[in-house]
């Protein structure tokens, strides 16, 4: 008599469960990816963003200001901000430590950039 072997109804199981697993893991692989290729492309566009706002801003009369907040064109839920870090004496020249930063505002503000420059302290 020729038995032909067939799987029994537990190792179908057992197979559907690791191939859900395999899956299931995945996509949440994959979630994870584009979540953070979004985060990467928004703090590459928040560098250009900065690096020109920065130049805008020490052309202008004063230079950088402190301690001031504005919109970022073109983004609805994006802020500069700048803050005063602290301040060193360098070759008999006092200067500030002043931080600029690019938020993306939300449930929890994420900042994008963050940018620490030196300035003359007696330059307004």
């Amino acid at each position: 008599m020729n038995r032909r072997r067939a799987f029994t109804l537990l190792e179908i199981i057992v197979a559907l469960a690791l191939m859900g697993s395999v899956l299931v893991a995945s996509l949440l692989a994959f979630s994870r990816h584009r979540q953070q290729l979004s985060m990467a492309e928004k703090r590459l566009e928040a560098t250009r963003i900065a690096d020109r706002l920065v130049h805008e801003l020490s052309a202008q009369q004063g230079g950088l200001p402190i301690a001031s907040r504005g919109a970022v064109a073109g983004k609805g839920d994006w802020v500069w901000q700048t803050s005063l870090i602290g301040s060193t004496v360098l070759a008999t020249v006092e200067m500030q430590v002043v931080r600029f930063e690019i938020v993306e505002l939300g449930a929890a503000p994420t900042p994008l950039v963050t940018v620490d420059l030196v300035k003359p302290a007696g330059v307004p």
